[in-house]
């Protein structure tokens, strides 16, 4: 059985979020932005802590399954990037560290959220609709591709 914690991502948090931004995002961030936006930006983490089974493992290990970044200006903030492990996709778990996000943002006085995202990223783009987010515009041919080039969607949510 595995017990789940959504908490603020720190510098500690570096290496385990570089492998999981490896191997779950088709456009991985280096190591040297991941650390910059540790330490300018605001970050969450959804970690999952899996208990000790005796046939198993002899301690419980915890892995992180999903990281958000996101910067504030004002009475503005935007996401930044969130990736969420390959295997466990489809689980609540963006929609999670994005309640995370605007919930904790709100408490700052942040009364407009903004996100870009791929066209081609559907998952996302529905998943941002039902938490109330408006495309309101693109940016065409801004995201280069195996096959050429795709735009960026631009949502926002203003509360």
């Amino acid at each position: 059985m595995a017990s789940f914690l959504i908490r603020h991502a720190t510098l500690d948090d570096l290496n385990a979020i570089v492998q999981l931004d490896q191997g779950s995002n088709p456009h991985p961030w280096n190591a040297s932005l991941i650390e910059e936006a540790l330490m300018s930006r605001a970050n969450w983490v959804i970690e999952a802590t899996l208990e000790a089974d005796d046939t198993i493992a002899q301690k419980d290990e915890t892995v992180l399954l999903g990281w958000l970044t996101a910067s504030l200006l004002f009475e503005q903030s935007e996401l930044e990037l969130i990736v969420v492990d390959r295997a466990q996709r489809r689980q609540g778990f963006a929609k999670q560290l994005l309640s995370a996000w605007t919930e904790e943002m709100a408490s700052k006085g942040v009364v407009e959220y903004l996100l870009e995202v791929r066209e081609s990223n559907l998952g996302a783009i529905q998943l941002y609709r039902s938490l109330g987010f408006e495309e309101v515009g693109r940016r065409k041919n801004y995201y280069v591709t195996d096959q050429g080039k795709e735009a960026a969607c631009l949502f926002t949510l203003s509360v």
